[in-house]
Formats: structure tokens, C-alpha cells, sequence
């Protein structure tokens, strides 16, 4: 199916699709609940879209794990950087940010390895130092055996400020912090109810909540924490639930800690690092690129040895400087506060996406880890910003590859090109937001243009169309690229593609600020039939 969004389907696509953007598309709401003392929630935290106030831009939540760990659903930041939201921990009303809590930008984002549709919910955001006792307390998580030993019907307390009506797109929030009490249920009904839902107390989930009408989390609680009323002990996340908060014979699904404490322990062992590192761009030919390893701990971590992983084998790992983390032989100790750097340099022959990564393994507290860094580049060439403004763009950096696209009397055209090549234009630096623009294409259906939003795939369309597509675009700054490609040796129209007049989107595709700006979720731009994102609690 094309995924290009026409305004004329505006209508039909709100109605059609369950979460607004990545930020929100799985988020549970508290429904019933009663206000929460922050006496009873120090470690409660807010996830908030950059620059925004905390009440318009809370989309998820979160909870203070100690040192400098935030604990949150894997969906809530999944596809974002550090620059597109900010935490608030130990808030309680989203209305009195001034006298509470503490607002920081993130400084790193671990999302679980195996995450993936709702699968192993689980992130970890570093913070850029450690809490004090004043700003937020931490909550104490659960160990390997809690879950096992919780048994079904025990009361468990959930806290957020999503949503508090539970059918989708009637969606009114709290700006205090809201809780409801929920019984855990027993496995085998969790795993009947959802098919993603193993029926094993180890498993990655599990569920709480009634088999009667209301009582449940709810979009925008995502993240948040629930914990086990007799301990205070945190034993799940806020994952996903029924399209209808609290609907009967459903139950919320949250993220069961206990499976998780060894990647939670490593992570927070105090080796900081970037998981993916932001895409940037680089010309043909030989290029290097830097992966800075921190020790935020206490203690001295030892870096044993750095390889390339089997698909990204073609880089050189260079091992000739003294602030290398790895000489090629001997292990290095990293002090705490110190930090090293591992230089890898590639060669990109093509213009295109090219990903590269390192695998680090390092011991910390006397247990050993091994961790993959990548980093994501564009091979591109500069260009003058006359073709932004052609496209009618300000302040932003314009790249293409070897074909670049022509200004043309209203707007842009792709290159004249040959057969199975491509003419791309890329755009860095757009903000978030919903975007229109026109599009013509003249092309056999084989030959298409492409949409690609911060380095990713969208969709293509070839043919005889002229169009007014939308895209949304989810971070604090975007790239968008265009390109053109030629595969078949038929020639038809004017084999090209011509785009003009992009512009802020003219119509309304949410109600609600707070469950479509930017944070959590996984997806980048918005789609017409969205199933899965209408269970997320976010």
C-alpha cells in the first residue's frame, strides 16, 4: 500500500489511526484514578518534548532509578535523540515545574537490543548528573526473583498524567499526577488476552488490572511506573494495553522488570556511550568517525579489547594513540571521570545511507559486557542553499548525491538521468511538524520517487500522479530526502519528479499536543492504518 498521505484523506486517516506519532502511539492513561502525594511518588519523572512546557509537552513517564537513571518503555524514545525531549524528575503537578522536580536534557539513550513491536519495552535514559536528594528520590526496582514471587491478585499502584477518558481520540489529561490501584493477574489470562503475551512469569510482560469496566493506565502513562503496594517496590512499566483504556476483559500490559536486571545492572555500571550516534554527513571517499567512551561510575572500568561487528567489517579500528580505549593488545583501565575514544575509518565509494559500528567489551564491577556502538552517515554532497529556497525552506543545510536536483520556474525537479541511477536532494534541519508540499511525477511505475525522513525509509510512488502529500516529521530538527530513481530501460513522460511550495500542513491531524508532539514511540512520520500503535500507552 503507498503510504503518502493526501489531504484529501486528512478526515478518514484522523479517524483511522489510534496514536498520533512515535511519541504516543502506545500510551496507556490512568482512568479512575485518584491524585497522588508526591510524598509517595519522589521518583516520579516526566517526559517532555524540547522547549515545551511541561504540562503541553509531557508524553511519557518515567521513574528516577538512582545515580543518574531514568527507567522508562522502550516505545517512548525509541527514534528520538537527546535533543528532542527533556526530563522532569520528582514532579508531581505539571503545572508547578517552577517549585518542583528537575528539568535536564538527556545525555544518553539505552534501548533494550531485542526491542522490537512492544517486545522487551525497556529503555534507560543518562542523565547529565547525578540527582540530589532535594530534586528526586530513587525508586527501588525489582530483582530477578520478584516477579515469581508476586502473587496473582496482589495490588499493585500505577501513576501518570495520560489520559483520563479511555475511549481513543476523547483524550482529557491531568496535570496532577493521578494513580489507581490494579491486581495482578494470572499469566495464562494475560497470554490469552494478547497475543504477544507468553504464558511464563519470566517472560519479557505481564499484566494487571480488572476483568470489569475502568481502572487502568492509559495513553500518555506510558513508561511509568507501577509498583507493588506492600514493598514499594517497582515491579513493571506501562507498555500497552486495549485500544479502550480499561475495557472489559483487557487489562494493561506492562514490561516485567525482573527479566530485565542484568541488562539493567550493565547499563547502569557507568560506562556512558552513544548507542547510535546522530546521522551526519560525509563526502566519497575515505572518512573517519570517533566513538567517545565516558566512565560515569565511581570505579575504574576496564575496556578489554574492540572488534568490528560482521556487518560493519570493513572499517579499520585505529589503536595508535594514547586516548585510544584499546591499543590492540594490552586492556585499558578507564578511571572514573575519564574518557576515551575509538577511531574508526571507512571507505564510501556510493552515495547513500552507510552505517558503521563497533563492538566494546569492557568489565565493570568484575562482570564482564559486550556492547555494539554504531553510528549512521549520509554520503552526500554539499549544496547551495538557492535549492531550499526554490523549495521554499529557510536555515537549513542542503545536500544531494551526484545528481542533483534542478531549480525550475516554481520549485525543483529531479535530474535527467540514466538508467538505474538516482538524483536525491536532501533538506537538514527542518523542526518538527506536520508538512504539505506538491508533487508531480511523470515516470513509467517502475521509475520512483522515494520519501526518506531522518535517514529512513518511507515509501516510494511511481506513475502519472500529481499530488499534495503530508509527512509528519518527529524531532526537534529533521532531514527529509527526495529521490529519484530510474530502474526500468522504458522510457515514459518526462521521467522525472517535480516538488514545490513545502510548507506547514494546513489542517489538524490531533486534538491533543500533549499525545503528538515529540517523544517516545518508534515512528517517524504517520501512516493510515496503524493497528499496533493503537495498544501503546503513549
Amino acid at each position: 500500500m503507498i503510504r503518502w498521505h493526501f489531504s484529501a484523506l486528512v478526515g478518514a486517516a484522523t479517524c483511522a489511526i489510534a496514536a498520533p506519532s512515535i511519541a504516543q502511539d502506545f500510551s496507556p492513561r490512568i482512568i479512575d484514578g485518584t491524585a497522588a502525594s508526591s510524598v509517595d511518588w519522589p521518583y516520579m519523572t516526566a517526559l517532555v518534548t524540547r522547549g515545551a512546557s511541561a504540562y503541553d509537552g509531557q508524553f511519557c513517564g518515567g521513574s528516577y532509578i538512582g545515580d543518574r537513571y531514568i527507567l522508562t518503555a522502550a516505545h517512548c524514545v525509541e527514534g528520538q535523540t537527546t535533543q528532542d525531549f527533556e526530563v522532569i524528575a520528582g514532579i508531581n503537578n505539571l503545572n508547578h515545574e517552577a517549585t518542583e522536580g528537575v528539568r535536564l536534557t538527556p545525555q544518553q539513550i539505552y534501548i533494550h537490543p531485542a526491542y522490537s513491536n512492544l517486545a522487551n519495552d525497556i529503555a534507560i535514559i543518562e542523565l547529565p548528573r547525578v540527582l540530589a536528594a532535594h530534586e528526586a528520590t530513587p525508586v527501588t526496582i525489582a530483582d530477578s526473583n520478584t516477579r515469581t514471587n508476586t502473587p496473582d491478585d496482589t495490588d499493585m499502584t500505577v501513576a501518570g498524567w495520560g489520559s483520563t477518558t479511555p475511549e481513543y481520540g476523547n483524550h482529557t489529561t491531568s496535570a496532577q499526577l493521578l494513580q489507581v490501584t490494579v491486581p495482578m493477574v494470572d499469566q495464562a489470562i494475560c497470554a490469552m488476552t494478547f497475543d504477544s503475551v507468553v504464558n511464563d512469569k519470566n517472560s519479557d510482560n505481564f499484566c494487571a488490572g480488572y476483568a470489569y469496566e475502568g481502572y487502568d493506565s492509559c495513553r500518555g502513562d506510558s513508561g511509568g511506573p507501577l509498583v507493588i503496594n506492600s514493598s514499594g517496590v517497582q515491579l513493571g512499566i506501562v507498555s500497552f494495553g486495549s485500544i479502550r483504556c480499561g475495557a472489559t476483559n483487557s487489562y494493561g500490559a506492562y514490561t516485567n522488570i525482573s527479566h530485565y536486571t542484568d541488562w539493567i545492572t550493565q547499563i547502569t555500571s557507568g560506562l556512558s556511550y552513544s548507542e547510535m550516534s546522530p546521522r551526519a554527513y560525509k563526502e566519497t571517499g575515505t572518512n573517519t568517525h570517533e566513538f567517545v567512551i565516558k566512565n560515569v561510575s565511581a570505579n575504574d572500568i576496564t575496556i578489554d579489547n574492540v572488534t568490528a561487528p560482521f556487518w560493519s567489517n570493513d572499517i579499520n579500528i585505529s589503536t595508535t594513540s594514547s586516548e585510544r580505549c584499546f591499543d590492540g593488545t594490552n586492556p585499558h583501565t578507564l578511571a572514573s571521570g575519564g574518557s576515551c575514544t575509538v577511531e574508526a575509518s571507512f571507505d564510501s565509494a556510493d552515495y547513500g545511507k552507510r552505517n558503521l559500528g563497533i563492538t566494546l567489551n569492557y568489565t565493570a564491577n568484575g562482570t564482564a559486557y559486550s556492547v555494539e556502538l554504531e553510528a549512521q552517515y549520509e554520503i552526500a554532497r554539499a549544496q547551495s542553499t538557492a535549492l531550499a529556497d526554490a523549495f521554499s525552506i529557510s536555515n537549513v543545510d542542503v545536500y544531494s548525491n551526484e545528481h542533483p536536483w534542478q531549480i525550475t520556474s516554481n520549485g525543483l525537479r529531479s535530474a535527467p538521468i540514466g538508467d538505474s541511477q538516482r538524483s536525491s536532494v536532501i533538506f537538514e534541519g527542518i523542526p518538527s511538524g506536520y508538512y504539505e508540499f506538491d508533487l508531480k511525477v511523470s515516470s513509467e511505475t517502475v521509475d520512483k520517487i522515494e520519501l526518506y525522513v531522518n535517514g529512513e525509509y518511507v515509501d516510494g510512488i511511481g506513475g502519472e500522479f500529481t499530488l499534495k502529500p503530508w509527512v509528519y516529521l518527529p524531532s526537534y530538527s529533521n532531514s527529509i530526502k527526495f529521490e529519484y530513481k530510474k530502474d526500468s530501460s522504458f522510457d515514459y513522460g518526462d521521467d522525472a519528479a517535480y516538488i514545490s511550495n513545502f510548507r506547514k500542513a494546513s489542517f489538524e491531524t490531533q486534538s491533543d499536543s500533549r499525545s503528538s508532539g515529540g517523544g517516545g514511540g518508534s515512528l517517524g512520520w504517520l501512516t493510515l492504518i496503524m493497528l499496533l500503535p493503537l495498544l501503546r500507552r503513549k
